[in-house]
């Protein structure tokens, strides 16, 4: 069950080959051609829910959403606040010379902008344990990096980063493991795009230069990142505008975005929906009469508010709500809807 969507986080997250490919036993191959690690656009792809310990404490429930949104770039976000957010983006590009995976992490702390780009350097599969290492584009494996394992449909994601910024060695920032529980919810964007194609999603031959730090592949300035949200397609930014009980006028309210409802008309809460069902967990302060969240998948939601007067991370008897409403969400909208916090439970 969710336990905490406080945000904090995250900043960062031997081959053997043989005639370009890497295979088990089974023949499975997980390159493609001359492009290492190609299969991690379809591995990773789905939505993860498991446990994350971080460098900034554990959260007993969290999810990834990745799914399509182009014919080579699967993408997740998560969310804590205003300004608040994480992005984990793989993707293909040109680089150096050659078509090779990557990967963009990053997004909003408060008014800083970062993102810094990972460039594939590690396929294998060992025991039945397909491993995936993305390093940083410039600082390399010093720097930071981050490993993806798949077993059995469930996945362990880790992140590595330099404390120091000296090219020390990177200490363990993150480790997040869960099931793919919604495979399916990436299912439209895959037949849409026929994902994965070796299509090049972006060109970032020559776009690491005159760096703010000569030893990470690290923008500070939107306008400075080679591969900013204007340019990704197929997301969406909705906007809930808020309306509280006078009761709750100054507290704050957690919202959850799901794909089955979590509280009914009679304010009872489906436990199994927003265990296995939620893809966003956002806390909204007492001063915003609305929040606008972004990188939003395509797809039918249900929007939940809720006080948590008791803080244990779901509607419960005290708390203010109301029936889950339901939203559809085209692919590169802005939709806006009204939501009233009115129920007591």
């Amino acid at each position: 069950m969710i336990r905490n969507t406080k945000f904090a986080f995250i900043i960062i997250l031997f081959s053997i080959c043989f005639l370009n490919c890497e295979q088990d036993n089974d023949n499975t191959i997980i390159d493609n051609g001359e492009i290492k690690g190609y299969k991690l656009l379809e591995d990773l792809t789905g939505h993860w829910v498991g446990t994350n310990e971080t460098a900034y404490g554990t959260f007993d429930w969290f999810a990834f959403d990745f799914r399509p949104i182009s014919a080579s770039h699967t993408h997740s976000i998560y969310e804590g606040g205003s300004n608040q957010n994480i992005i984990t983006s793989v993707f293909l590009a040109d680089f150096e010379g050659k078509q090779q995976i990557m990967a963009r992490n990053g997004g909003w702390l408060g008014s800083q902008y970062r993102a810094t780009y990972f460039v594939l350097d590690r396929s294998e599969i060992t025991n039945g344990v397909t491993y995936y290492r993305l390093v940083d584009a410039v600082g390399g494996v010093q720097r930071s990096y981050m490993e993806f394992r798949f077993e059995n449909n469930t996945m362990q994601f880790d992140a590595y980063k330099d404390n120091s910024g000296t090219l020390d060695d990177p200490i363990h920032h993150m480790g997040f493991s869960g099931s793919n529980y919604n495979p399916t919810y990436a299912q439209t964007a895959k037949d849409l795009f026929n994902f994965p194609q070796e299509i090049s999603e972006v060109n970032l031959d020559n776009q690491f230069n005159n760096l703010i730090d000569p030893n990470s592949a690290l923008f500070l300035e939107e306008n400075l990142d080679p591969f900013p949200k204007s340019d990704h397609g197929h997301i969406s930014d909705l906007t809930i505008n808020i309306e509280r009980d006078p009761s709750i006028s100054n507290e704050d309210l957690l919202l959850y975005i799901s794909t089955e409802p979590i509280v009914n008309s009679n304010g009872v809460v489906d436990f199994e929906n927003l265990d296995r069902k939620v893809v966003r967990t956002i806390d909204v302060k007492s001063t915003e009469s609305f929040y606008t969240t972004t990188y939003l998948h395509p797809d039918d939601y249900y929007v939940t508010l809720f006080s948590d007067l008791d803080n244990n991370f779901y509607p419960s008897s005290g708390d203010f709500s109301h029936e889950s409403k339901a939203i559809s969400v085209a692919p590169d909208s802005t939709p806006n809807m009204d939501v009233v916090v009115d129920m007591s439970l």
